[in-house]
């Protein structure tokens, strides 16, 4: 199994902690070694019994007992070290698997089921480390105890061991049919996992709107659904274990019966012994479990199989956005920004952007507005390389983005989002996440600037206060302005305002903009707003039509000369009026 190819790389991620492989496997091979001793004294102290005779008796029990207590202890090692090096490889995979989702692009999560990825980073995992756990010791110690076994038996009576073993390849041929038969319900109950957990983490963060809708009987019944499906998908595999076991121990059984009918007619016939053929029973035994384990991890393995496979599946998926391999540092020195003959598809059918030819001069602020689906956020996402257009260039002062590295070319463009997101931690932390080493002073001028540090100092803890996840218990303009300090705090040369001051009444709004009228000197500012006031203070307005720039002009010169224009402005009024 381990040549498969998901097999292979298990097997590499098991290779990296090599010391703590050698030191299972040793312990696993000593604790069998062990436990093959026992019968051979047992035999050796039975038939001492049959002579009649009670030399060395006891010290043959003393040996029993001595070889159970030392393989007592070599099981604790080798349970202590499996379990050791089943944790450091899941270690490693997760680790991996973590900076492989961190790597990939905006596509990947904007085309990806969350659900489904936090399936495959917990659960999935999760059944790579129970396999791992026993299927190396189990398959050690399967392995040595079979090979060895067979060696004694037949050194005993050949010819009864090869009867004894007739019943063996029904066990093998049982458990190669079951476990093809679980690793498509595995594989089936797997994407069925993820499914429902997308629906719990929907429910969870849709909880608003769905209460607002009457929407818990749509969720329940697909949740239903779901987890019946789970459940019916685990069911069938608990019913083929449940045949599984039992015709297993009526196979040991008939081993068993063949070695009592045989064997007694040759121990009667003085050809062995009864202590032969009592130690050859227990060998049987200890041949036909560890064959049952071998069956049983081929079955595990299968389920690992399936989970590995949905991990590895996220390992090998190629980012959207490459980094060309002799990029550079950039340095931003004036900020200027040039669109050339853009065009841009999410799904290379339909265009959302299509020719954008745009200069933003250095230190000038421009104001991009549009009616839904003018392609205004697809634009500014492009700068950061979030995704990459498929015809054209963007350069900041005169240098392709593409020829520059991503970590540089972000640490320069700093960007408030539409959809704001701050993390389940100090307010502290969420303004200076951009950067951790920001003094509190630092903390506090950006927070002044965003005109949030005097609720923030309202509040008992003050900087110190725990805000909850997605800042549910801020309201949206404190969240906005929260996302607009973290980033003025890393003082970018290019800063990008997607509508982020949408939730913010006109006298705050225009307070922000008082105190960021400083701080923009000599920064390149692109915002995406409908708000009159915010038009006002553009040094240019661009206004985007399906895909297209359409019009450029100041806020006078286009409320003039543009009736498109003015139509969108009257537009948002309305609905800020309304």
């Amino acid at each position: 199994m381990i040549f498969t190819t998901v097999g292979r790389r298990l097997l590499n991620y098991v290779l990296r902690r090599r010391r703590l492989l050698i030191l299972t496997l040793l312990f696993s091979s000593i604790t069998s070694l062990i436990g093959l001793f026992i019968p051979l004294v047992a035999r050796d102290a039975i038939n001492v019994m049959v002579s009649k005779s009670s030399e060395n008796l006891l010290n043959y029990g003393l040996m029993i007992v001595f070889l159970s207590v030392v393989g007592g202890l070599l099981a604790f090692a080798q349970r202590y070290y499996s379990g050791l090096l089943s944790e450091s490889v899941v270690f490693d995979l997760r680790n991996d698997l973590y900076s492989s989702l961190q790597n990939l692009s905006f596509g990947f999560y904007s085309r990806s089921d969350t659900g489904q990825i936090i399936a495959r980073a917990t659960s999935d995992v999760e059944s790579v480390k129970r396999f791992i756990s026993f299927a190396i010791t189990g398959f050690t110690n399967a392995i040595i105890t079979v090979v060895l076994a067979l060696v004694i038996m037949m050194s005993i009576d050949l010819k009864l061991t090869l009867i004894s073993l007739l019943p063996l390849p029904l066990m093998s041929i049982l458990v190669r049919i079951t476990a093809k038969r679980v690793r498509r319900l595995f594989e089936y109950a797997r994407n069925i996992y993820g499914d429902f957990t997308s629906i719990i983490r929907e429910s969870i963060i849709g909880i608003k709107v769905i209460k607002a809708f009457c929407g818990e009987e749509h969720f329940s019944k697909k949740f239903l659904e779901d987890i019946e499906n789970y459940r019916d998908s685990l069911i069938k595999v608990g019913k083929y274990r449940a045949l599984l076991w039992p015709t297993i121990g009526l196979i040991s059984f008939m081993s068993l019966l063949l070695i009592y009918w045989f064997g007694g007619i040759l121990a009667m016939e003085k050809e062995i012994t009864v202590g032969d053929l009592i130690a050859f029973s227990i060998y049987i035994g200890m041949i036909t479990w560890p064959m049952v384990m071998l069956g049983f991890i081929t079955v595990s393995y299968e389920r690992a199989k399936v989970s590995a496979s949905r991990v590895f599946e996220i390992m090998d998926m190629k980012s959207d956005i490459v980094e060309d391999p002799n990029a550079v540092d950039l340095v931003v020195k004036e900020g200027k920004i040039e669109f050339k003959d853009i065009w841009f598809s999410y799904d290379n059918r339909k265009w959302i952007l299509k020719g954008i030819n745009l200069t933003v001069n250095p230190g000038e602020k421009i104001v991009l507005v549009g009616p839904t689906g003018s392609g205004k956020t697809t634009l500014v996402q492009l700068l950061p390389r979030f995704f990459d257009p498929q015809r054209g260039v963007i350069t900041i002062d005169g240098v392709d983005i593409r020829k520059v590295k991503l970590d540089s070319l972000r640490k320069n463009i700093g960007i408030v989002h539409q959809d704001i997101y701050l993390f389940p931690d100090t307010i502290r932390n969420n303004i200076a996440y951009g950067k951790p080493d920001a003094t509190l002073a630092e903390i506090i001028e950006a927070a002044k600037i965003a005109r949030i540090h005097d609720f923030i100092s309202s509040l008992p803890k003050g900087y110190d206060t725990i805000i909850g996840e997605r800042g549910i218990t801020l309201s949206g303009g404190q969240r906005q302005r929260l996302a607009i300090a973290r980033t003025l705090i890393t003082n970018p040369k290019i800063i990008i305002l997607d509508d982020s001051l949408s939730n913010i009444d006109a006298d705050t709004e225009q307070a922000i903009y008082d105190a960021l009228s400083k701080y923009f000197k000599g920064k390149t500012v692109i915002i995406i707003s409908h708000r009159p006031s915010t038009l006002r203070l553009a040094d240019r307005i661009v206004v985007l039509f399906d895909g297209k720039i359409v019009e450029e002009g100041t806020f006078d010169e286009l409320m003039k000369g543009s009736t498109f224009f003015s139509k969108i402005i009257k537009s948002a009024v309305k609905v800020r009026s309304g």
